[in-house]
């Protein structure tokens, strides 16, 4: 690969972060999130603590059970990242013994961290916004190793980068994004290591696949593509090749939880106990409200097309189409692949990209998360849409006699890019900061998929564009009733002085002088009970996007 490709890798991942980073900044806190941001303080002082002499025993159960016992449900790489970025760049105010508590005398005499890089949340959020870079830099990088042109990579990359849900979820101090780089990275590992005659190429892939298992479960999927692939190879007479495929599955079984267990210190002890209780866990996933279609779910049986409508919705109109007229192309054994070898390429973005949707199409999994629990299609939708979008290209440059690599290629071929990656690229900013509201134009925008009663929000994390105005309008001591916004969240924005520290959270509607409703069909009841107790119905504020509620505040 030429230098300027790795430079163009490179340039990409640095400026898709600090996009990404700043507008986290106006990004709600999500409930999840801030778990994962407490968690991510506990276990980092864990190893301050340790390499600091202050446990006497740092590797018995008894102290690995102090910091590590929150949060268990999901592996620690990322919450460990999270805390270490947050000590770095943002000076730590938290003692061990008292996590978590915001320093309201601080607080309220305006005293800051003196040395502090970032604000808190700022500096939580920025693995996942590098991830995010490293993510739409991989996907160049693929096209340009597998599938041929710096166009066509260039158009990949930045319809990756271009996708409102995906933006979304690359601001928040969450696995999601993080998980769909790492599959992807794997992905790309082995499709390398099918190259090599050495056993290296296969440890690579073992050990980012440990670093996918670290970060979240659903990782469990991709050994599945990964043998299918295998057996597709060897079933179609490429025994050299299928044996370089399973020396990586090989290294991925062995080397993987190697590296789950070294980075997860909860699982030192008891270790078959507790990896039961964390498989158990996700096993019986309790089932969270969503809206599809005008019908809350919280129980299985689930639409089987829930996982294809909600795609269809919410991701921009130009990736699905090229995406669509890419998997078309790719499916034609006629259609060059120019660097691909005797890989079956097409057959390994096939599965490695249809398995992470494919797996809700049964209707028994639970569907809360709509569009995050399968990010990991939409690196190879990418791709699809890069093909399709370097095939149009050069058929157009064929038919208006441009020479190959003159100026007058370059210049149709830049105006081609930017046509296809301004519409995406102004509905993603269009969404800001309320990603998960956002449908595109097949559903008719935020408005119409209101109106096709499709899922608002969820996470809590929208009151984030009201603060202003509670900080402005409540009165002083005023209790507020906030709702799905959570504890910790409320927390994190007093720490971050974005709301009042006289403000008092109450726990119901009745003994508060405020009470807010963040918009889902499931909780409807609450504007009833609030109507009721308040003797009214008017909202004196209403948090919208395209004049769809998202957020209602009431006053006693």
């Amino acid at each position: 690969m030429a230098v300027r490709d790795r430079v163009a890798a490179g340039v990409i991942c640095v400026l898709v972060s600090l996009v990404t980073l700043g507008f986290s900044t106006r990004q709600g806190i999500t409930r999840d999130e801030a778990y994962y941001m407490k968690a991510g303080e506990r276990y980092t002082q864990y190893y301050l603590d340790a390499l600091e002499g202050r446990l006497q025993r740092p590797l018995s159960d008894e102290s690995i059970w102090r910091y590590w016992a929150y949060n268990i449900e999901h592996p620690p790489l990322m919450k460990t990242l999270y805390g270490v970025s947050w000590r770095v760049l943002h000076r730590c105010t938290c003692a061990a013994d008292n996590l978590w508590h915001p320093d309201v005398s601080r607080i309220t005499s305006g005293q800051h961290p003196t040395l502090a890089l970032l604000s808190e949340v700022t500096a939580f959020r920025l693995p996942t916004a590098v991830f995010y870079g490293l993510l739409c830099a991989l996907v160049y990088l693929f096209f340009l190793e597998a599938l041929g042109s710096r166009w066509g990579a260039w158009t990949a990359a930045l319809l990756m980068f271009a996708q409102p849900r995906a933006f979304f979820h690359a601001q928040t101090a969450a696995f999601d994004l993080p998980v769909a780089t790492l599959w992807f990275a794997t992905a790309f590992a082995y499709w390398r290591a099918l190259g090599a005659r050495t056993w290296r190429p296969a440890i690579v892939t073992g050990l980012l696949f440990g670093l996918c298992l670290a970060t979240k479960l659903n990782t469990v999927l991709l050994p599945i593509a990964l043998t299918l692939h295998c057996g597709w190879l060897m079933s179609h007479g490429k025994t050299g090749v299928a044996q370089a495929g399973v020396r990586s599955l090989l290294m991925m079984a062995i080397i993987g939880p190697a590296v789950m267990f070294v980075m997860w210190p909860w699982m030192w002890h008891d270790t078959l106990t507790r990896l039961l209780d964390y498989l158990s866990f996700h096993w019986h996933h309790v089932h969270y409200n969503f809206e599809y279609l005008g019908r809350n779910y919280n129980q299985p049986p689930y639409p089987w097309h829930e996982p294809l409508g909600m795609l269809v919705l919410t991701a921009p109109v130009i990736l699905l189409v090229l995406a669509a007229g890419g998997i078309l192309l790719l499916c034609r054994p006629s259609s060059p692949l120019p660097a691909a070898g005797d890989r079956s390429t097409r057959m390994l973005m096939l599965l490695a990209g249809t398995i992470p949707v494919a797996v809700f199409l049964e209707g028994t999994l639970p569907i809360y998360g709509e569009t995050k629990h399968w990010l990991a299609t939409m690196p190879f939708l990418a791709l699809a849409a890069g093909y399709a979008f370097d095939r149009l290209r050069i058929a157009l440059a064929q038919e208006l006699r441009l020479a190959s690599y003159g100026w007058r290629e370059a210049a149709v071929s830049a105006v081609l890019v930017l046509i296809v990656f301004v519409p995406a690229a102004a509905e993603t900013l269009h969404s800001q900061p309320y990603g998960l509201s956002e449908y595109n134009a097949l559903a008719g925008g935020p408005p119409g998929g209101a109106d096709l009663g499709m899922n608002r929000q969820f996470w809590g994390y929208s009151v984030k564009g009201l603060l202003p105005w509670l900080n402005a309008n409540l009165p002083r001591g005023a209790k507020l009733y906030p709702h799905d916004w959570n504890n910790d969240s409320w927390e994190l924005y007093l720490r971050e002085r974005e709301l009042r520290p006289d403000i008092i959270e109450t726990g119901g509607v009745a003994d508060s002088d405020a009470a807010l409703v963040i918009h889902e069909k499931h909780f409807n009841d609450f504007d009833y009970q609030i109507w009721e107790t308040y003797g009214h119905v008017q909202p004196v504020q209403v948090l919208t996007l395209d004049g769809v509620p998202l957020v209602s505040v009431y006053m006693r």
